[in-house]
């Protein structure tokens, strides 16, 4: 169920129209554009059948609407945009398209679109009550679609919400290609481009600071007392809203900062913008409530945001720790199956200890801890030193015993020499 999930960090309905006959046109929404325009063009499998018509790719994305609370949200407003001569977002006042036929099935058909036609019912559908309130923001990608939408806004008596952005996002004359051109250029697929679809934020990176923000204060139970109406804030109960400017931890109840939003429009349900009560800075409804849905219903969608660069430095870490592990491990067993190899190297003392004034058979020097005391000297000391540790070197006990044998046998002899 949507309730169920956070508001979606992005959803847009968009307008689509053929570079190669301006007059073809097409309405989707998606929440990945990029992705959607590739399979349209036939770049990438899915797409539209009205689309899939090789004469008239490739298509364009000219205008985009985003801001949607929830994918059926975004799915009503394409219907409605979709269908302007039958919805009932718009009144019979205000429709300026009508069915002229009908289909097989008694319905109305419906009419032919244009560009200026989908942006006259767009402006229409945006000053509907049902639409009028949501955070929505509509974006040009072409000039001449934009020059249509101020025509239209200019010629019309109405106007739409003046909180919702109107943003003309179009690249420089230098950098407009087509789509086919830009994915086979490799430079344009490798530079990140600031502008564009490219540069849409499908994803809730621009929430991490507020997301970390409000985990901290959540789980160190430093909510506090609600800034409106002065009420304890008990922990885990209830539905508490947070302050995204960094330095303010304002706490408030939802229906508490609601009222604050809704003070000066009584008559509304859904807030729009207000100022925080603790700091005053001006903030945006939906962005106060979208942290507010990642935090009781978003738990993966928090731990991807929160734990995407960790989980790749861990893996790397887990996959080389191993590896290391492993070697020490080869290197010390290895140590322990050579036998031959300890005893060559007690041999090897012997020569050096001969070399340096002792007998070649003086085999003191290999001690054991219970006869420290019958063997007081410098070389016997460096002589245990050393051979304590080479049994650090083999972890298995067995062989140490089996070394220790060895030297009570030695100490035996040097006895007898003595």
């Amino acid at each position: 169920m949507t309730l169920e999930r956070p508001i979606p960090a992005f959803y847009c309905c968009y307008l689509l129209r053929s570079t190669v006959r301006h007059s073809s046109v097409y309405i989707g929404s998606t929440p990945h554009p990029v992705r959607r325009l590739r399979q349209h063009n036939g770049l990438a499998k899915g797409g539209a059948v009205r689309t899939a018509r090789q004469n008239l790719r490739p298509w364009e994305m000219v205008c985009i609407v985003t801001g949607f609370p929830s994918h059926i949200a975004t799915l009503q407003f394409e219907w409605a945009w979709q269908n302007p001569h039958i919805t009932q977002h718009i009144t019979p006042e205000e429709r300026i398209q009508h069915a002229t036929q009908k289909k097989r099935s008694g319905h109305p058909k419906r009419p032919r679109h244009s560009v200026p036609s989908l942006l006259s019912n767009l402006h229409i559908l945006l000053r509907s009550p049902s639409f009028t309130r949501w955070p929505l923001e509509i974006r040009f990608f072409s000039k001449d679609v934009h020059t249509a939408w101020v025509k239209w806004v200019e010629a019309t008596r109405e106007s739409i919400r003046p909180s919702i952005p109107i943003i003309e996002d179009f690249p420089p004359p230098r950098e407009i290609l087509s789509e086919n051109d830009r994915i086979s250029d490799p430079i344009s697929k490798k530079r990140k481009l600031d502008h564009g679809l490219d540069a849409l934020p499908i994803d809730y990176t621009n929430q991490k600071v507020h997301v970390e923000k409000a985990k901290e204060i959540i789980d160190f139970e430093r909510e506090g007392k609600c800034k409106i109406c002065n009420i304890d804030l008990e922990h885990g109960e209830g539905l508490f809203t947070i302050c995204p400017q960094i330095g303010c931890e304002t706490v408030t109840h939802l229906t508490c900062l609601s009222t604050h939003f809704l003070s000066d429009d009584k008559d509304a349900l859904v807030p729009i913008a207000g100022k925080c009560p603790g700091c005053e800075t001006e903030l945006v409804w939906v962005d106060v409530v979208k942290e507010l849905t990642l935090r009781t219903r978003g738990q993966k969608e928090v731990q991807k945001l929160l734990n995407a660069k960790r989980a790749r430095k861990s893996k790397v870490g887990t996959a080389s720790q191993p590896v290391i592990q492993s070697s020490d491990i080869e290197e010390s067993s290895y140590g322990d199956d050579l036998d031959p190899n300890l005893e060559d190297d007690i041999a090897l003392e012997g020569v050096i200890d001969s070399k340096l004034g002792a007998g070649p058979d003086d085999n003191w020097h290999i001690i054991d801890d219970s006869d420290i005391s019958e063997a007081e000297s410098v070389n016997s000391k460096s002589s245990r030193t050393s051979k304590q540790s080479k049994q650090k070197l083999s972890p298995k006990k067995p062989k140490a015993v089996k070394l220790k044998t060895v030297i009570e046998d030695s100490w035996d002899e040097a006895e007898v020499l003595d």
